[in-house]
């Protein structure tokens, strides 16, 4: 992980040296650095934007101590015409360019030209100058002459222009008189001729332009991604073809989605829209009136509207007893059709308690629930296959048995049925389905298809986009939430989304925006969880710990899960906000989100980061900590481990274990923290000569990074210096 990340570092400050932008160069170099200290390329590319011919030496000494064959160090140490021994000596401030003390900055030195490039005599580049002066106010003088000429304004045209108007007037009079002249000779031969004065003058049909239907020729995906991307910036997509069995006229005119079936009396529709429309509560009483209005005639649909309506306001037991109720009174006028209705409501009814039950971990409840699904969504299928909600009871039964390609099975089977062959909830169901199974492809035209008969569709708008994210598309993904965004301005889930393509692209500033702009309206709506952890993290790799604190805290309150309190966690701690992190680290022992050993290590060094100078208890308890949990962290935090080892053991007096504690540490990479904690431990065994050579490798780099120790190291160094002299 880290590895990556340092990459990632890498080739972005690589691509900010390439565009000229050297500061922004310069510290996403360092921050790879700090990850991995011993890469060489790193090095190179951070010598190429260094600030002065100081900074310049450092990196080409830190470069040739790594790998001394290393040709392009090699190749630098010869243009500079100084040996190994010089740079050293000028690197660390002992030769000509002193850099000690690095408190009392002296003016930078002027910077190294480049290799292999010849730069001319600065008093040769003055006299040039002069010269081009000079060229240059002559130029700009104004004229020089008799001062006695004097100008006037010309009064009469220029000789011959008056013959040159009259000849001009002359030819146009004659051409103009030509063409009236052909003009009523043929309207003399046409009207004397009747044959042509048929043709000419005879009314004729004026052709009625019909609209074109769509075309199945490739055309371009709506929106452009607005900055250079990896892939092109129109992506041109070639609309695939509708299937022959979707209904007569579907592929030459815009098809309409499927209505209600069986289509309800008129009160039932009502309330149905009603219902959809966000009325529940409005809804439920008007369904009651229409199942005491069939209670002479029966009619199924009130029954299975008004059940599956209690369902959604939770009176599941209610909606069951109302279809039981429906199926005691087809005893006495058995219809196989009511019988399929009644069959797919209780189907969908106990589908609703599997999932939950499934939420709630009661895996034997759900079993139970299950069971019911299949059993009654098949008889309904059986009944009436034009019932589209059994299918799909029947699909998502399969799919929580994690058997999508029985899913999909059930889906084609319906979709085969003509009069179901374009129905909207089938297409974008099978596109989940296949999104499941990975097959991006099959799911990006199942929402086309489905788009294609109902543009507007938000669940297959959605599908495609997160089937373009998980393909590794993000430049196909952008253009398709440019089209959602159209059919939905203002979608927290379309900036949410966009904002996932432009960080997959690399484009952190875009992608900040989007999550931004996501936000903008607060928290209310679901997607901005989502927006808020992606914003979170792009918080912490740009070391803006606060923000990814309160971005954390916020998402946590909306979500309470585990997983982003641990991200919580890592962001306070490095934020400062130790009490938060220790809160979260107490909570999140024993949730297996993390390894119970890596919080451990965080909580041994909360207390070191927090502890006084004399406070050994604090000290011992932390060490304790950190040998109980040394050998059960990953390879990577060793580091770390060994580097706090190291701070309780010099504080604890124990300086030889502190000095080997650090040692290990600094094998595993190098920063100025460690090498500040090996000079304390050395000037406290009295290694005066190595404590000084620590503090003078934190004072020179103390010039690149912004160590807070720094001043603490300088004062040092400045005493054990007098005390040598």
């Amino acid at each position: 992980m880290a590895s990556e990340q340092a990459h990632e570092l890498r080739q972005r400050g690589i691509a900010a040296a390439k565009a000229g932008q050297k500061e922004q160069a310069r510290q996403l170099l360092q921050q790879a650095l700090r990850i991995e200290p011993r890469h060489e390329a790193t090095w190179v590319w951070l010598m190429s934007v260094a600030r002065d011919q100081r900074e310049r030496l450092i990196c080409l000494h830190r470069l040739l101590e790594i790998n001394p064959q290393n040709s392009v160090g090699q190749q630098a140490l010869q243009a500079l015409g100084i040996t190994r021994e010089q740079l050293a000596q000028q690197a660390t401030g002992k030769g000509e360019i002193k850099a000690m003390p690095p408190r009392r900055p002296e003016p930078p030195a002027p910077a190294s030209p480049t290799p292999g490039v010849p730069i001319p005599d600065t008093q040769r580049l003055a006299e040039a100058q002069s010269q081009v002066d000079a060229i240059v106010r002559d130029y700009l003088a104004p004229l020089s002459g008799d001062k006695q000429v004097t100008w006037v304004h010309k009064t009469s045209k220029r000789a011959g222009e008056r013959a040159a108007t009259l000849l001009n007037i002359y030819v146009a009079g004659g051409v103009t008189a030509a063409i009236v002249l052909v003009l009523v000779i043929g309207f003399v031969i046409i009207w004397n001729t009747p044959e042509l004065r048929g043709v000419v003058f005879a009314p004729t049909r004026t052709p009625t332009f019909t609209p074109a239907p769509p075309t199945l020729t490739p055309t371009p995906t709506i929106g452009v991604t607005p900055t250079s991307s990896p892939t092109p910036l129109l992506t041109y997509t070639p609309s695939p073809t509708i299937p022959a069995d979707f209904p007569d006229g579907a592929a030459t005119q815009f098809p309409q989605p499927t209505p209600l079936y069986p289509l309800p009396e008129r009160g039932v529709r009502n309330a149905v829209a009603i219902w959809q429309s966000g009325g529940l509560e409005t809804a439920l009483p008007l369904l009651e009136i229409e199942v005491t209005q069939v209670s002479i005639s029966f009619d199924p649909n009130p029954y299975y509207y008004r059940a599956l309506a209690l369902a959604e306001s939770g009176d599941t037991d209610a909606a069951l007893q109302l279809l039981s109720d429906g199926e005691s009174r087809l005893q006495n006028t058995p219809n196989a059709g009511y019988q399929a209705l009644l069959d797919t409501g209780i189907a969908q009814v106990n589908l609703g308690l599997a999932e939950a039950a499934l939420g709630a971990g009661e895996r034997d409840d759900a079993r139970l629930y299950l069971n019911n699904v299949q059993d009654r969504a098949e008889a309904a299928i059986e009944g009436d296959p034009r019932l589209v909600q059994a299918y799909l009871a029947l699909a998502r039964f399969y799919s929580l048995q994690n058997d999508d390609e029985r899913a999909v099975g059930v889906l084609n089977d319906a979709l085969a049925v003509p009069q179901l062959a374009a129905d909207v909830n089938l297409l974008v169901a099978r596109g989940e389905a296949d999104y499941r199974l990975a097959e991006y492809d099959q799911a990006i035209y199942q929402a086309y298809l489905a788009l294609y008969v109902e543009p507007a569709n938000e669940a297959a708008h959605l599908l495609r986009v997160r089937a373009a994210l998980a393909e590794n598309q993000p430049g196909l993904a952008v253009n398709y939430v440019e089209g959602y965004l159209i059919a939905y301005p203002g979608s927290v889930t379309g900036y949410t989304l966009r904002g996932d393509a432009f960080l997959m692209e690399g484009k952190t500033d875009l992608a900040l925006e989007n999550y931004n702009q996501a936000l903008a309206g607060g928290t209310d709506d679901p997607a901005a969880l989502g927006a808020l952890v992606a914003r979170g993290r792009i918080y912490m790799q740009t070391r803006r710990y606060a923000d990814a604190r309160d971005d954390f805290t916020q998402a946590f309150n909306l979500s309470d899960d585990p997983n982003i309190q641990a991200l919580r966690m890592q962001a306070a701690y490095e934020a400062g906000s130790y009490a938060t992190a220790e809160r979260d680290a107490d909570a999140l022992l024993g949730q297996n989100v993390l390894p119970d050993a890596d919080i451990q290590l965080l909580r041994a060094r909360l207390i070191i980061d927090r502890a006084a100078a004399g406070d050994t208890e604090a000290y011992q308890e932390a060490l304790d900590l950190l040998n109980e949990n040394a050998n059960r962290v990953s390879s990577s935090t060793q580091a770390v481990v060994n580097e706090y080892r190291a701070r309780a053991d010099y504080h604890l007096e124990s300086y030889r274990d502190a000095l080997r504690a650090i040692d290990a540490a600094l094998a595993g990479g190098e920063t100025g923290g460690r090498h500040y904690l090996r000079g304390l431990i050395l000037e406290a065994q009295g290694e005066t000569e190595a404590a000084i050579r620590e503090y003078e490798w934190v004072a020179q780099w103390g010039q690149v990074y912004p160590y807070a120790f720094l001043p603490d190291t300088l004062s040092r160094l400045d005493s054990l210096l007098e005390a040598e002299s």
